[in-house]
């Protein structure tokens, strides 16, 4: 008999169900974002003094370019100048790298696109750019529910929502992760040593959804050690993960689950660069997207650490950390139809395997023509939608807009037939996972036995 208890999830602020108040709210956010991407008002074009470090143990010196520090912003919803303004000196540092206190390390990329204005210091940021980088993250979606993730993490001030926007987008040119999607595994392994290997491991990966079709990530401590491999390769594979997660994410769904299983973990397995990179990312730059966090199997060991986790979290980030004594605890968050035999007693019969990329897989990568030609297509599309967006915006009446949902729909049929040739296939595509048209997870159903 199915313990599986089954949430009902909010629609406040959600797309297709915003109130005249909340519809003015989004058309005041689109003015606002768009006086930014045409360049009519200015903005802060610095990469924020925190992008300084992810938790990486590289050293400074070993590193320094010219080019973009990284790490993540501040998750605070506060827009004063003095948080503006703030040091690495003040930023946590966090799990699965580093240490706690003032950030130990720094990473800097080698390279940003020409359309970034280079200093001394640090890498400046055109409206351009960070235009061309929203409508990349927007990939099959609806524009509007990429940015109401952001206003609803910022209680809707707009002032507040638009620095986590433009502070999430400078993030993502400075972590490079255009190549994250677009780089084979091999040319990822090439670039990042032991790249496959982590692959290969188990340790971290998407299967499965729940009812609600929310991707679960399962991570298994057991298998990490910080020292089998470099730690900028555990902090890329971390982003490639979350990333492979937006194609894995159904209709509807706006969240994933992420299980920590903890079972015979050691201090031996702790990562705190890791963690750190888990709890920033979640919190500043894939805001609304942390369903709810499992923690599973907590040994003795944990809770010390917990303590000192805990303080870092945002209030709203901690109250989605669900823990898990045993399977039976674990069935009453997710059913266990969606979850492995082995080790969760569920009643799906499968095994992680790493499937390795096939021979020509990637082959419509190599048709400059077509790529460009379903290019083109797109921008005007989304050419249209700005044009139907920016008059929408004008009646600023609380309105919403059919036309503008209209192209939204298009945008996303479009998405399909350009993902073979903006996207090197992934594991979770070889699954037949992750497909352009949609998800597709299958189960292989076994008796259900009752547990003991």
């Amino acid at each position: 008999m199915s313990t599986y208890i089954r949430p009902v999830l909010s629609t406040e602020g959600r797309l297709g169900h915003l109130t005249p108040d909340q519809n003015l709210k989004l058309q005041e956010f689109w003015v606002r974002l768009y006086e930014i991407f045409d360049g009519k008002v200015d903005f802060d074009q610095t990469a924020p003094p925190s992008f300084k470090g992810q938790g990486r143990d590289a050293d400074v010196s070993s590193l320094y370019s010219p080019a973009a520090p990284l790490t993540s912003s501040s998750s605070s919803s506060s827009s004063t100048a003095a948080q503006a303004q703030a040091t690495p000196a003040t930023q946590n540092a966090g799990w699965f790298g580093g240490g706690f206190g003032p950030s130990a390390a720094a990473g800097f990329v080698d390279a940003v696109s020409s359309d970034t204005v280079m200093s001394d210091e640090a890498p400046r940021f055109t409206g351009k750019q960070l235009h061309s980088i929203f409508w990349k993250i927007t990939m099959m979606d609806h524009p509007d529910l990429v940015v109401l993730k952001y206003i609803r993490a910022r209680k809707w001030v707009i002032d507040d929502a638009l620095k986590m926007v433009l502070n999430a987008l400078k993030w993502r040119v400075v972590e490079q992760l255009d190549e994250l999607v677009e780089l084979s595994d091999a040319e990822l392994d090439a670039k990042y040593p032991k790249f496959i290997e982590q692959l290969k491991s188990g340790k971290g990966y998407l299967r499965g959804a729940d009812p609600l079709g929310r991707p679960m990530s399962i991570i298994n401590t057991r298998l990490h050690h910080k020292s089998d491999q470099p730690p900028e390769t555990i902090h890329r594979y971390t982003l490639y993960t979350m990333e492979c997660g937006r194609t894995v994410l159904e209709t509807g769904a706006e969240s994933v689950i992420v299980i920590f299983d903890l079972s015979d973990f050691g201090l031996d397995n702790m990562d705190w660069g890791f963690i750190r990179l888990f709890v920033q990312c979640f919190e500043a730059y894939y805001p609304e997207t942390l369903g709810v966090c499992v923690i599973h199997k907590a040994p003795y060991v944990f809770w010390g650490i917990w303590k000192l986790i805990q303080p870092l979290l945002d209030p709203v980030v901690t109250a989605k950390f669900v823990f898990t004594r045993n399977n039976a605890d674990l069935h009453k968050v997710i059913p266990r139809e969606r979850l492995p035999v082995v080790p969760y007693d569920g009643l799906d019969d499968w095994k992680y395997e790493y499937i390795p990329a096939q021979e020509g897989e990637n082959d419509c990568r190599n048709d400059v023509v077509k790529r460009e030609e379903l290019l083109n297509e797109r921008h005007e599309l989304e050419s249209r939608f700005e044009t139907v967006s920016k008059e929408w915006c004008l009646k600023m009446d609380g309105s919403s807009s059919a036309e503008r949902d209209a192209i939204a729909a298009q945008l996303k049929e479009q998405y399909t037939r350009l993902w073979p040739y903006v996207r090197a296939v992934n594991m979770y595509q070889r699954w037949g996972a992750a497909q352009p048209t949609g998800v597709n997870w299958t189960y292989n159903l076994v008796e259900d036995m009752e547990l003991d």
